[in-house]
C-alpha cells in the first residue's frame, strides 16, 4: 500500500512470545503507542495515556486502576467492550459487579499477574470464554503507574475480536496466553 510505512523487525526479548504474535495491526498500534508513552521507564504512567492520541482504539479498550483494597475498578471501557457484558458503561465496576464470581476470579486473576509480574499479557483465540462466548479475537494487556515508581498501579487493555466461533473443537481455539515481563524490553 502507497505511503504505508514498512513495519521494522523487533529484536527477541527473552520472555517474548513467538514471532509475529499481535497478528492485528491495531494492537500492534496500542502497543507501539505504549512503549512510546514509556520514555525511558519501565511503563507509561497512567496520566501519559492520552485518549485523544488513540481515539481510532477508544471503542475496543479498557482502563482499569488497581489498588490492594479496591481491586480492579474500570476507569474506562469502550462501547464494544461494555456492550459485551451487556452494560453501556464499566467505569466505577469492578469485574465481579459484573461476571459469576468464579469468572470473575479468573478475569481478575490475568489481571493480577500484569501487576504482580510487572508484564504484558497477549492472549489470542476464544476472548469472551468467561461469559461463554466464543468470538475468535485477541487481547493485550499493558502494565501503568502512578508516576515515575515501578509499581503497577493500573492496566491498559484492548480486545479485538476477528470472528465467530466456527464450531470446530473449543479446547483448540481457547485463548492462548503469553507474558512478557518489562525489564529489557526495548
Amino acid at each position: 500500500m502507497a505511503g504505508r510505512e514498512t513495519r521494522r523487525q523487533e529484536p527477541q526479548h527473552k520472555d517474548a512470545p513467538p514471532q509475529g504474535f499481535i497478528e492485528d495491526p491495531d494492537l500492534r498500534r496500542l502497543f507501539d503507542y505504549w512503549r512510546d508513552r514509556r520514555a525511558g521507564r519501565l511503563m507509561p504512567a497512567k496520566s501519559d495515556i492520552d485518549p485523544l492520541k488513540i481515539s481510532w482504539a477508544l471503542s475496543r479498550i479498557y482502563l482499569l486502576d488497581y489498588s490492594p483494597e479496591n481491586g480492579f475498578v474500570y476507569r474506562l471501557a469502550g462501547n464494544e467492550i461494555a456492550g459485551v457484558f451487556g452494560h453501556t458503561n464499566l467505569k466505577g465496576l469492578r469485574p465481579r459487579d459484573f461476571l459469576p464470581p468464579e469468572r470473575a476470579v479468573m478475569v481478575e486473576q490475568q489481571y493480577l499477574k500484569v501487576v504482580t509480574d510487572r508484564c504484558i499479557m497477549w492472549m489470542k483465540g476464544m476472548v469472551y470464554l468467561c461469559i461463554d462466548r466464543t468470538p475468535i479475537g485477541e487481547r493485550i494487556f499493558l502494565p501503568l503507574s502512578d508516576g515515575n515508581n515501578d509499581v503497577v498501579t493500573g492496566v491498559l487493555g484492548m480486545t479485538v475480536v476477528r470472528s465467530a466461533a466456527d464450531g470446530t473443537d473449543g479446547a483448540a481455539k481457547r485463548a492462548r496466553e503469553h507474558f512478557l515481563t518489562v525489564e529489557g524490553l526495548p
